[in-house]
């Protein structure tokens, strides 16, 4: 067993570091630095024959090290955990960079409109983010971006403005939230924001009648209705969206892979 996993490791390490010379930190090109980054990555992935040689067979280690956590084969296996981690991020941003998506160039002047008609002033944090995401939104590739933050601490605005900008650009957004008491939370809050400037948003719910389900989805469908809100249901048949250019996922984290995917 520890000769088989040997050779399968030292497989797995001639690819690795091959693989960390394509993801250096800004990609510096220097041919010194890119050889001195293998050598040192190398000298670490090498380790792994005593590191599974560890594992299969326990040897008389220092207890203290190993409950304080600072022996070198746990150092090694949170190495390996952390570089896989890090390269498998980086091989997901270098494909999404290769997709098209609609660059959304435009609506600068609403967003600078709505931000200064609020009746508070965006953090400092908030007005970081912000300009992250525009950002994003005018590039020609799909963003997958992360937005956290404690209770109350403003996702929601910022989430707006972003909305904002893309329905100016003359595209689509969905906002899906986990429960329908979120989603029309969400719903009545937007309608407060974006009514004044004419965008009326769209609501989806389990518990509408017929017609105004009905009419909704025609909406929906023909593009008039530039801002939707629901659940999940947002992505189950019957909901044809003409031109969706951007989906807002609120707690993200009580969504399935693929209904975050969707």
């Amino acid at each position: 067993m520890i000769d088989d996993g040997t050779l399968v490791w030292r497989d797995m390490g001639r690819h690795t570091i091959l693989a960390c010379g394509d993801f250096l930190p800004e990609n510096t090109g220097d041919p010194a630095v890119l050889y001195a980054y293998r050598q040192q990555v190398a000298e670490t992935i090498l380790q792994g024959e005593q590191l599974l040689a560890t594992i299969t067979i326990p040897p008389d280690a220092d207890v203290e090290q190993m409950t304080e956590g600072r022996h070198p084969c746990q150092q090694r296996l949170a190495f390996e955990e952390l570089l896989a981690h890090y390269l498998s991020l980086r091989n997901l941003r270098a494909m999404a960079e290769t997709d098209a998506a609609i660059a959304l160039r435009g609506g600068q002047r609403q967003v600078d409109a709505f931000i200064g008609g609020l009746p508070f002033d965006l953090t400092a944090a908030q007005a970081r983010v912000v300009d992250e995401i525009l950002g994003d939104l005018r590039n020609p590739h799909p963003m997958m971006r992360l937005v956290q933050g404690d209770v109350g601490s403003g996702k929601t605005v910022v989430a707006a403005i972003a909305c904002l900008k893309a329905i100016a650009c003359g595209v689509q957004v969905a906002i899906m939230a986990p429960t329908e008491i979120l989603a029309e939370q969400h719903w009545r809050n937007f309608c407060a924001w974006f009514q004044p400037l004419g965008i009326e948003p769209a609501w989806l719910s389990g518990s509408q009648k017929a017609s105004a389900r009905r009419q909704a989805l025609e909406a929906i469908a023909d593009g008039s209705a530039g801002l939707v809100v629901d659940t999940h249901a947002l992505f189950q048949e019957g909901v044809e969206f003409k031109r969706l250019a951007l989906v807002v996922i609120d707690e993200q984290h009580r969504f399935g892979v693929h209904q975050r995917m969707a």
